[in-house]
Protein backbone atom coordinates (compact mmCIF):
# COMPACT_ATOMS: atom_id res chain seq x y z
CA UNK A 1 0.00 0.00 0.00
CA UNK A 2 1.06 3.83 -0.48
CA UNK A 3 1.39 4.44 2.94
CA UNK A 4 1.42 0.80 4.38
CA UNK A 5 3.94 -0.35 2.32
CA UNK A 6 7.20 1.60 3.44
CA UNK A 7 9.47 -1.02 5.19
CA UNK A 8 12.55 0.64 8.16
CA UNK A 9 15.90 -0.55 6.45
CA UNK A 10 16.59 -1.60 10.48
CA UNK A 11 14.35 -0.86 12.92
CA UNK A 12 11.54 2.00 12.83
CA UNK A 13 12.45 4.48 15.73
CA UNK A 14 9.62 7.29 16.16
CA UNK A 15 11.19 10.19 18.21
CA UNK A 16 9.30 12.40 20.27
CA UNK A 17 11.50 15.16 20.56
CA UNK A 18 14.70 13.66 20.52
CA UNK A 19 15.31 15.76 23.98
CA UNK A 20 18.20 13.46 25.45
CA UNK A 21 19.84 15.01 28.67
CA UNK A 22 22.37 17.14 29.19
CA UNK A 23 24.22 14.45 30.84
CA UNK A 24 23.43 11.77 28.22
CA UNK A 25 22.71 8.80 30.33
CA UNK A 26 20.31 6.12 28.90
CA UNK A 27 18.49 6.16 32.20
CA UNK A 28 17.09 9.36 31.91
CA UNK A 29 15.56 8.16 28.71
CA UNK A 30 11.79 6.73 28.39
CA UNK A 31 11.65 4.12 25.64
CA UNK A 32 8.81 1.99 24.60
CA UNK A 33 7.61 -0.20 21.67
CA UNK A 34 4.78 -0.37 19.64
CA UNK A 35 3.82 -3.27 16.88
CA UNK A 36 2.27 -1.11 14.73
CA UNK A 37 0.61 -3.62 12.35
CA UNK A 38 -1.76 -5.02 15.45
CA UNK A 39 -2.43 -1.37 16.77
CA UNK A 40 -3.82 -0.70 13.09
CA UNK A 41 -5.28 -4.40 12.02
CA UNK A 42 -6.74 -5.06 15.20
CA UNK A 43 -8.51 -1.76 16.36
CA UNK A 44 -12.50 -2.04 16.07
CA UNK A 45 -12.20 0.07 12.78
CA UNK A 46 -9.45 -2.02 11.26
CA UNK A 47 -11.71 -5.54 12.01
CA UNK A 48 -14.37 -3.40 10.50
CA UNK A 49 -12.26 -2.70 7.07
CA UNK A 50 -11.13 -6.43 7.13
CA UNK A 51 -14.81 -7.30 7.27
CA UNK A 52 -15.28 -4.77 3.85
CA UNK A 53 -12.29 -6.68 2.50
CA UNK A 54 -13.69 -9.97 3.23
CA UNK A 55 -16.56 -9.95 1.77
CA UNK A 56 -15.49 -7.70 -1.72
CA UNK A 57 -12.76 -10.95 -1.69
CA UNK A 58 -15.60 -13.53 -1.38
CA UNK A 59 -17.46 -12.09 -4.19
CA UNK A 60 -14.73 -11.95 -6.53
CA UNK A 61 -13.76 -15.97 -5.53
CA UNK A 62 -17.30 -16.79 -6.61
CA UNK A 63 -16.70 -15.46 -9.96
CA UNK A 64 -13.34 -16.88 -10.69
CA UNK A 65 -14.80 -20.05 -9.30
CA UNK A 66 -17.95 -19.75 -11.68
CA UNK A 67 -14.99 -19.31 -14.93
CA UNK A 68 -12.72 -21.83 -13.59
CA UNK A 69 -15.61 -24.39 -13.64
CA UNK A 70 -16.46 -23.64 -17.30
CA UNK A 71 -12.86 -23.89 -18.23
CA UNK A 72 -12.41 -26.94 -16.49
CA UNK A 73 -16.09 -28.81 -17.68
CA UNK A 74 -14.68 -27.82 -21.51
CA UNK A 75 -11.46 -29.79 -21.10
CA UNK A 76 -13.14 -32.52 -19.43
CA UNK A 77 -15.48 -32.17 -22.77
CA UNK A 78 -12.75 -32.54 -25.39
CA UNK A 79 -11.02 -35.29 -23.34
CA UNK A 80 -14.21 -37.58 -22.96
CA UNK A 81 -15.85 -36.37 -26.54
CA UNK A 82 -12.30 -36.77 -28.40
CA UNK A 83 -13.68 -40.27 -30.10
CA UNK A 84 -16.80 -38.77 -31.36
CA UNK A 85 -15.68 -34.86 -32.48
CA UNK A 86 -14.68 -34.13 -35.32
CA UNK A 87 -11.39 -32.31 -36.23
CA UNK A 88 -12.99 -29.32 -36.92
CA UNK A 89 -15.13 -29.37 -33.44
CA UNK A 90 -11.59 -30.40 -31.45
CA UNK A 91 -9.92 -27.41 -33.07
CA UNK A 92 -12.80 -25.32 -32.33
CA UNK A 93 -13.07 -26.11 -28.62
CA UNK A 94 -9.70 -26.01 -28.06
CA UNK A 95 -9.70 -22.16 -28.79
CA UNK A 96 -12.29 -21.68 -27.11
CA UNK A 97 -10.49 -23.01 -24.06
CA UNK A 98 -7.54 -21.67 -24.67
CA UNK A 99 -9.41 -18.05 -25.04
CA UNK A 100 -11.08 -18.68 -21.80
CA UNK A 101 -8.05 -19.09 -20.10
CA UNK A 102 -6.53 -15.67 -21.29
CA UNK A 103 -9.68 -13.76 -20.13
CA UNK A 104 -9.48 -15.96 -17.10
CA UNK A 105 -6.27 -14.52 -16.32
CA UNK A 106 -6.51 -11.28 -17.39
CA UNK A 107 -10.01 -11.39 -15.24
CA UNK A 108 -7.81 -12.27 -11.90
CA UNK A 109 -5.09 -9.47 -12.27
CA UNK A 110 -7.74 -6.40 -12.96
CA UNK A 111 -9.14 -8.20 -9.75
CA UNK A 112 -6.05 -8.32 -8.27
CA UNK A 113 -5.49 -4.72 -8.78
CA UNK A 114 -8.95 -3.81 -7.95
CA UNK A 115 -8.46 -5.32 -4.31
CA UNK A 116 -5.33 -3.50 -3.50
CA UNK A 117 -6.85 0.04 -4.82
CA UNK A 118 -10.12 -1.15 -2.42
CA UNK A 119 -7.48 -1.98 0.28
CA UNK A 120 -5.52 1.28 -0.17
CA UNK A 121 -8.81 3.06 -0.11
CA UNK A 122 -9.85 1.79 3.25
CA UNK A 123 -6.91 0.81 5.79
CA UNK A 124 -4.97 4.16 4.43
CA UNK A 125 -7.24 6.26 6.50
CA UNK A 126 -7.22 3.93 9.54
CA UNK A 127 -3.15 3.73 9.10
CA UNK A 128 -3.65 7.32 9.13
CA UNK A 129 -5.17 7.78 12.39
CA UNK A 130 -3.62 5.06 14.16
CA UNK A 131 -0.24 7.23 13.90
CA UNK A 132 -1.63 10.14 14.26
CA UNK A 133 -3.00 8.86 18.15
CA UNK A 134 0.56 7.18 18.47
CA UNK A 135 1.39 10.37 18.16
CA UNK A 136 -0.42 12.41 20.43
CA UNK A 137 0.34 9.55 22.98
CA UNK A 138 3.93 9.70 22.81
CA UNK A 139 3.73 13.43 23.34
CA UNK A 140 1.59 13.29 26.39
CA UNK A 141 3.41 10.92 27.83
CA UNK A 142 6.84 12.26 26.56
CA UNK A 143 8.44 8.89 25.43
CA UNK A 144 12.00 9.99 24.06
CA UNK A 145 11.91 6.82 21.54
CA UNK A 146 9.35 4.61 20.29
CA UNK A 147 10.29 1.77 18.62
CA UNK A 148 8.29 -0.23 15.70
CA UNK A 149 8.29 -3.98 16.57
CA UNK A 150 6.63 -4.90 13.40
CA UNK A 151 9.36 -3.12 11.18
CA UNK A 152 10.73 -5.35 8.54
CA UNK A 153 13.84 -6.32 9.05
CA UNK A 154 13.66 -4.61 12.62
CA UNK A 155 17.03 -5.57 14.84
CA UNK A 156 15.06 -5.51 18.02
CA UNK A 157 16.11 -9.29 19.10
CA UNK A 158 14.07 -8.86 22.78
CA UNK A 159 11.42 -6.14 24.21
CA UNK A 160 10.48 -5.91 28.00
CA UNK A 161 6.31 -6.26 27.40
CA UNK A 162 5.69 -4.35 30.23
CA UNK A 163 7.19 -1.16 27.46
CA UNK A 164 4.48 -1.94 24.70
CA UNK A 165 2.41 0.80 24.64
CA UNK A 166 0.25 -0.92 21.82
CA UNK A 167 -2.60 -1.97 23.79
CA UNK A 168 -3.04 1.21 25.44
CA UNK A 169 -3.36 3.22 22.10
CA UNK A 170 -5.78 1.10 20.23
CA UNK A 171 -8.29 1.43 23.44
CA UNK A 172 -7.43 4.93 22.74
CA UNK A 173 -8.37 4.10 19.15
CA UNK A 174 -11.46 2.39 19.88
CA UNK A 175 -12.85 4.98 22.04
CA UNK A 176 -12.72 7.27 19.40
CA UNK A 177 -14.09 5.26 16.70
CA UNK A 178 -17.30 4.18 19.13
CA UNK A 179 -17.69 8.15 19.47
CA UNK A 180 -18.72 7.98 15.71
CA UNK A 181 -21.57 5.74 16.54
CA UNK A 182 -19.93 2.74 14.68
CA UNK A 183 -20.45 -0.95 16.22
CA UNK A 184 -17.70 -2.70 17.67
CA UNK A 185 -17.21 -5.40 14.30
CA UNK A 186 -16.49 -8.96 14.98
CA UNK A 187 -12.97 -10.29 15.01
CA UNK A 188 -11.11 -9.54 12.29
CA UNK A 189 -9.69 -12.02 9.89
CA UNK A 190 -6.47 -10.61 7.92
CA UNK A 191 -8.33 -9.46 4.33
CA UNK A 192 -6.86 -11.43 1.47
CA UNK A 193 -5.81 -10.60 -2.42
CA UNK A 194 -6.13 -12.07 -5.56
CA UNK A 195 -3.10 -13.40 -7.12
CA UNK A 196 -2.65 -14.04 -10.83
CA UNK A 197 -2.73 -17.36 -12.11
CA UNK A 198 -0.65 -18.62 -14.55
CA UNK A 199 -1.31 -21.30 -17.76
CA UNK A 200 -3.70 -23.40 -15.83
CA UNK A 201 -6.98 -21.22 -13.76
CA UNK A 202 -6.80 -21.58 -10.26
CA UNK A 203 -8.61 -19.76 -8.04
CA UNK A 204 -7.09 -16.66 -6.61
CA UNK A 205 -5.02 -17.66 -3.62
CA UNK A 206 -5.48 -15.17 -0.59
CA UNK A 207 -2.80 -12.91 1.37
CA UNK A 208 -2.62 -11.00 4.27
CA UNK A 209 -2.98 -7.34 4.03
CA UNK A 210 0.15 -5.63 5.59
CA UNK A 211 0.22 -3.10 8.15
CA UNK A 212 1.29 0.25 8.35
CA UNK A 213 4.88 1.47 8.65
CA UNK A 214 6.50 4.53 10.11
CA UNK A 215 7.90 6.35 7.07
Amino acid sequence: MRQLGRAAILMTVLIAGMCFPGNGLAQDLKIATVDIEALTLTSDEGKAVNDKLKKKYDDIVAIMSKLQQGIEKKESDLKTQDRVMSATAKAALTREIESDKVTFDRKNQDYQKEMMDYQNELLDPVAGKAQAMLQAYIKEKTFSIVIDLSAEKGNVVWANPANDITEDVRKRLNDEYKKTGAAAPAPAQRPPTATPTATTPRTPATAPATAPKTP
